[in-house]
């Protein structure tokens, strides 16, 4: 009998699971997505709901490193372009003094000092080594060439065969980490920011070589004799990753750094940073190239040798007398001092949007009725407003009842007029509180979307974004929520929300200046117009 009641309530518990199963799936309906099946008991379709978009200018955005939660990149360079106008773009930063302070030693004298900022770059075959002189090709000893990697420059935009002019003056502005007003806060620094300069560093032509992997520093001071070369040293990486390397003011250097050696200055870092404030490196001309550079890796080296009694070797000349062997003899002997990148880094970006194409579409948009053309390019440039539903509009889809399956924003690529490449990724947000949107927060960027997408011929044409949960929460009859005006923009590193610091606000960092030309939201028989498309259960 026991057995028999086991049986049944078994069977009961059993029906009791396939009945709550079926009620959590229908529950659920919304979030099965576009394959939904026509059962007779949901009705399915999709709309396409018409919008209005415009363009906006960025005045500037955010560009130092204070923020120790966001780190941004940096930007040099100048471009000119059909569509975005010129750009120019300036780096400040200050200098931090070596772990081991700072000891040039007895009578210095400087043989070099260089910048040496590094590219970002891929090693994608080999080349033939040549003189760095005289262009010939090198050959070893049995008369074979000899070979060397061969780089691709990475993050570097623009006509990259014009030359621009290169400037590094002495910074005469201090950059604070705490802000002067609040010193419970940090200072922040936005790329419209002037600053005052003074001693000319570095003035010459410049222009992107992925083969400057190796420098040569002439040793002339060895032999007291500054009218001979006694040694050339082959300065490379480990990697030997090309770098951009700016020979700077040797006077300067000698006069600042190594005859007040024995001052406060160079006591500790702070001392260090009021005394040598930093380097403000600016670009000028009308057309050139924008370079995108790993900060923590650019550094000042100053060469130099100075003055020390020395036993030699049997075999060794130190004095370069003609004589071996000799004890305690005064010799020069060469060395090095690196100025890393440190403290407080921050840009500058200068626009001139006359007789560009976006020029118009910022001056003079039509924010009632929207626009045939939207341009979002980064480093303080411009971004896209986008505006989902009019009051009517909302009233209406309200009354339907519908179950929102998935809600895609769609933006395709204009091609008759994009002239550069493209984003490899844009970044949708709510621009009226400055957050992202839920559909980042619950499904991640795979799901929720903004890279570039491409055709089976492998061109770029358009950027999609999944919005099903924001679009849910407006169109909910029961308790909806007040639609935000969106914004589009260049997506940067900086955008990635730090969930583990429940921070969702976007960051106003943009230092990557690729721009895209799209489709807004006219005319209407365009089938590539921006157009939100809703998938639906009733």
């Amino acid at each position: 009998m026991i057995n028999k009641n086991i049986g049944i309530f078994r069977n009961v518990g059993l029906v009791l699971l396939l009945f709550f199963a079926i009620t959590a799936c229908e529950r659920d309906i919304e979030n099965i997505g576009v394959d939904l099946v026509d059962n007779g008991t949901f009705d399915v379709g999709d709309s396409l709901i018409e919008i209005v978009s415009y363009n906006i200018n960025i005045d500037s955005s955010r560009v130092d490193n204070n923020d120790f939660n966001r780190t941004p990149g940096y930007l040099m360079g100048v471009n000119h372009n059909s569509n975005f106008g010129h750009l120019k773009s300036a780096v400040i930063t200050q200098l931090k003094i070596p772990v081991l302070g700072v000891n040039f030693g007895d009578n210095a004298i400087i043989d070099l000092v260089v910048l040496d900022i590094p590219y970002f770059a891929t090693k994608d075959t080999v080349q033939y080594a040549k003189d760095p002189i005289t262009g010939e090709e090198l050959k070893d000893e049995d008369g074979n060439p000899i070979f060397t990697p061969s780089y691709s420059l990475d993050s570097v935009y623009g006509n990259t065969d014009v030359e621009f002019e290169i400037k590094i003056s002495e910074l005469e502005t201090f950059l604070n980490v705490l802000d002067p007003e609040d010193p419970t806060k940090n200072k922040s620094y936005f790329s419209d920011k002037e600053y005052q300069i003074s001693s000319e560093l570095y003035l010459d032509n410049f222009k992107p070589n992925r083969n400057d992997t190796v420098l040569y520093v002439e040793r002339r001071h060895l032999d007291w004799d500054p009218s001979t070369v006694n040694d050339i040293d082959t300065v490379k990486t480990d990697n030997a990753n090309p770098s951009m390397k700016f020979f700077l003011n040797e006077e300067f250097f000698k006069t600042r750094f190594i005859d007040n050696q024995d001052s406060p200055y160079f006591d500790s870092s702070d001392n260090f940073v009021h005394y040598f404030k930093g380097m403000f490196i600016e670009s000028n001309g009308f057309d050139g190239s924008l370079i995108n550079f790993p900060a923590l890796t650019s550094k000042m080296t100053i060469y130099y040798t100075s003055e020390s009694i020395e036993t030699e070797g049997d075999d060794e000349d130190l004095n370069y007398n003609g004589i071996f062997g000799e004890e305690d003899v005064l010799v020069r002997s060469k060395h090095d001092m690196n100025f890393n990148f440190g403290g407080v880094r921050t840009g500058q970006y200068k626009r001139n949007y006359s007789g560009s194409a976006i020029e118009t579409a910022l001056l003079n948009p039509d924010k009632d009725n929207g626009v045939q053309k939207l341009y979002v390019q980064g480093a303080a440039g411009s971004e896209s407003i986008i505006k989902l539903f009019t009051p009517e509009s909302l009233l209406e889809l309200r009354s339907k009842g519908w179950l929102i399956n998935e809600a895609n924003l769609t933006l395709y690529i204009d091609k008759n007029s994009q002239v550069d490449e493209v984003p490899q990724q844009l970044f949708l947000y709510d621009y009226d509180s400055r957050t992202i949107l839920n559909d980042l927060k619950w499904t991640g960027f795979e799901v929720y979307g903004g890279k570039l997408e491409y055709d089976d011929d492998g061109d770029p044409t358009s950027y999609k974004f999944r919005i099903t949960h924001y679009i849910s929460s407006i169109l909910d009859a029961n308790d909806p929520k007040e639609p935000a005006t969106l914004a589009l923009k260049t997506f940067n590193e900086t955008d990635t929300p730090n969930f583990n610091l429940f921070d969702s606000i976007v960051k106003n960092y943009s230092w990557i200046p690729k721009g895209v030309v799209l489709h807004g939201n006219l005319p209407k028989e365009n089938d590539k117009r921006l157009k939100l498309e809703i998938f639906y259960s009733k």
